[in-house]
């Protein structure tokens, strides 16, 4: 039976802990060095039980996310079918038992939600805060609503975003009152009852005071490291869920991108791959045609949407591959006897085709092939690359141990003076090379931290290039046409078309920032951590100096063995690891706070402008029959203030992001890099510093113990020559050939 990664790495782990052991005996178990090694080799399989690979499916609306995940899972996870949207996106893991975890949001979260869509409506109270368990604001909420539905109508893209965030609020409050808490709560939902979390993930007012949904699901069809999401529709109006979306899939190594094959690929499909590509995700895509067997009369008409699709999706990403199944009939296919009667009957009606039918099958063995390739190959960067290069760093140590070891217990009675003259030079080189790491390494960062700094300023500078320009140069040039408001201010007020031109401005600003400025955050969030990498992986160069030589200066020999050692370092070691140490201390970028806010002082200032305004116009159109009566440039004006205004806070947002990206992430970023970076050079230096003393014990053994330490050494050396070929075996296997993985086990 051929090893599992997992069972594979608690081998290699046990056996060079087994030689750890070993040195530790024959050293009298007085070497640092190895005691480090033992901690280190002994934490890895739990770092990697604990890692997980995160898979988003993600999709426009009604193109089949849910029902394929349900397919690949073999089950009814979540919720699909007709008039069913999801509602938030659902993670999904393998558990010990079936149980949904539902995080709500607090109180305050959801005020403030709210409160944001409320902003500058006339008649908001702003003497206190709003707070939904307040009958008169759920009334006044109530008025805000139909007020917005009477003046904008629902029209064919659906409500108004902050309209249906207000309808989801007050719909979904008397369910969720007596669960919401002041703090975040948490209600699970095990065994019989797992299935009641659809009443929260697949109604939009429930889910509204939902945070987070996390499904463990029991069984063999979820992968242990593996987490799937279902993502909300990608097509959304609203800023806010697209930001979530958008947040998940950053953080996800996978992305299935379903497409309707009913629909083909639609604008809303095709926005929102661009904004995929500007964020750099495009990379780790497959693109799945979800196909809808009713809607296709045979095979080639099915085949001439693919190849639609396929010529479509070229544009954006060159030589994409489309996998054409269809998720329900692969779902009905897996469930078998747990099939309704009804479904059943849809089964086997498409089975009656037996070309489409062999194709979907065909196609979905395909996606699963190619899935796994690139799935075993994440997998294997994402939990095992690190970990193997860290084994190997201990198996060089502990190689050098050994030849140490063997020519002290080797040294005759005329050869002990010269291999204690050595061994005090070798323990002198360490401490001197302590101190001059120590001295040396702080001067560097220090300079490192400067360069960083002076990056982020040019970046967030008012005249650059880059963030500041790029929004200031959007509200300045944005057009706010006050043509649709016009009609409304006899009817709703000047206050309410404030309101509406408002939301509608801050929304584009939103989507602006969400598609330009957070692409190019991310593309210098990253110049600037491979600036850092590099930096300390030529500082680790200018470290790769002599101190382990053994033989005497001029011993070609010892010179031999030192550029060896050299030679094997670069092959294995790595200066910093970024990744695990922004994980070890739960660093993450600072959130974005880029959205324009206003006081009433603002609006009673674009409220008395405009009736001064509408005023003079008015009276001139009197006097004058030839002048005619317009609201249009006191709305005009109203806009100006608007940009007006927004640009001020604008600029004030960017400036306080700029400083706490410096402070809050690449100061503490740089800082434990450093102390990274010193534990692994003085990791080398710890196991020469006591080397004379250690070694003095070891002379004065017997010859009969000396011999018999020899015969462990010998073990231990031919151990290291094993453990290091599995290791670079290890890599082959599972990291260049990962499809030899079982296909069952991929997800």
């Amino acid at each position: 039976m051929t090893l599992q990664p997992q069972d594979s790495i608690e081998n290699i782990v046990d056996d060079t802990l087994s030689v750890i052991n070993s040195l530790a005996a024959v050293s009298n178990y007085s070497d640092k060095s190895l005691v480090e090694s033992r901690q280190l080799c002994s934490k890895i399989p739990s770092y990697i039980s604990e890692g997980i690979l995160r898979v988003a499916v993600v999709g426009v609306i009604k193109s089949g996310k849910s029902t394929f995940i349900n397919a690949v899972s073999g089950r009814e996870l979540v919720q699909r079918g007709a008039g069913v949207v999801t509602s938030i996106t659902t993670r999904i893991r393998k558990g010990k038992k079936n149980r949904a975890i539902i995080h709500l949001k607090s109180w305050d979260e959801i005020n403030s939600e709210i409160e944001s869509c409320l902003e500058m409506f006339p008649g908001q109270d702003e003497s206190s805060p709003f707070d939904i368990r307040r009958t008169q604001d759920r009334q006044h909420l109530r008025r805000v609503f139909d007020s917005i539905v009477s003046a904008f109508p629902i029209t064919s893209q659906g409500l108004r975003p902050e309209a249906l965030v207000i309808r989801n609020a007050l719909d979904g409050y008397k369910n969720c009152i007596d669960v919401i808490g002041s703090d975040e709560q948490t209600i699970s939902f095990d065994a019989k009852s797992f299935d009641n979390h659809r009443q929260f993930t697949a109604d939009s007012a429930k889910a509204f005071y939902v945070k987070d949904v996390c499904l463990e699901v029991y069984g063999k069809t979820i992968h242990p490291n593996v987490e799937i999401a279902d993502c909300q529709g990608a097509d959304s109006t609203d800023p806010a869920v697209l930001e979530k979306i958008f947040s998940y899939l950053e953080a996800a190594n996978l992305i299935v991108y379903c497409i309707s094959s009913r629909t083909g690929l639609r604008h809303s499909d095709m926005v929102f791959l661009k904004r995929i590509k500007r964020l750099g995700l495009l990379e780790n895509i497959f693109f799945v045609l979800n196909c809808d067997l009713s809607e296709h009369e045979n095979l080639n008409n099915l085949k001439e949407i693919r190849d639609k699709t396929i010529s479509e999706l070229n544009l954006l990403v060159p030589d994409v591959e489309l996998f054409s199944f269809s998720a329900l009939y692969t779902l009905f296919d897996a469930l078998g006897k747990k099939l309704s009667s009804k479904n059943k009957k849809r089964l086997e009606f498409w089975q009656e085709d037996k070309e489409m039918a062999d194709f979907c099958t065909k196609e979905y063995r395909r996606f699963l092939a190619g899935f796994n390739l690139l799935f075993d190959a994440s997998r294997f960067n994402l939990f095992y690359a690190n970990h193997i290069e860290r084994l190997k760093i201990v198996t060089q140590i502990l190689d050098e141990k050994i030849k140490i070891l063997f020519d002290v217990f080797s040294a005759g009675l005329l050869d002990q003076e010269k291999a204690r003259k050595r061994l005090a030079d070798l323990e002198g080189n360490a401490r001197r090379l302590r101190v001059i790491v120590d001295n040396s390494v702080a001067g560097a960062v220090s300079a490192l931290r400067r360069e960083i700094e002076s990056n982020l300023k040019n970046a967030f500078l008012k005249d650059s290039e880059n963030i500041t320009k790029l929004v200031t140069q959007f509200i300045r040039q944005a057009e706010i046409d006050s043509q649709p408001y016009r009609t409304g201010v006899d009817a709703t007020g000047f206050k309410q078309i404030l309101y509406m031109m408002f939301q509608d401005f801050k929304r584009e600003l939103d989507l602006f920032i969400l598609e330009q400025v957070t692409p190019e955050l991310k593309q210098l969030v990253g110049f600037q951590e491979e600036r850092i990498e590099s930096y300390f992986k030529s500082l680790l160069d200018s470290y790769r100096i002599d101190y382990v030589t053994i033989g005497a200066p001029g011993d070609q020999e010892g010179d031999r063995v030192s550029l060896e050692m050299i030679k094997e370092e670069e092959e294995y070691s790595k200066a910093a690891d970024l990744e695990n140490i922004k994980k070890i201390l739960g660093l993450h970028l600072p959130a974005q706070i880029f959205s324009p806010e206003y006081t009433r002082t603002m609006q009673a200032n674009a409220v008395t402008d405009f009736g001064f305004h509408s005023l003079v116009l008015f009276v001139s159109a009197i006097m004058d029959k030839h002048v005619r009566f317009s609201f249009t440039p006191g709305l005009d004006r109203a806009a100006g203030r608007i940009k007006k205004k927004t640009l001020t806070i604008m600029q004030r947002q960017i400036k306080a992001y700029h400083n706490s990206l410096k402070q809050d992430y690449f100061f503490p970023l740089i800082d434990a890099v450093t102390r990274d970076f010193k534990d692994k050079i003085l990791q080398r230096f710890s196991m020469y510093e006591t080397l004379n003393k250690d070694m003095d014990e070891l002379f004065c053994l017997k010859q009969e113990e000396k011999n018999q330490h020899l015969v462990m050494i010998k073990k231990s050396k031919n151990d290291i020559i094993r453990i290091r070929a599995l290791l670079d075996e290890f890599s082959m296997d599972f990291g260049t050939n990962a499809f030899e993985c079982a296909v069952e086990n991929s997800l």
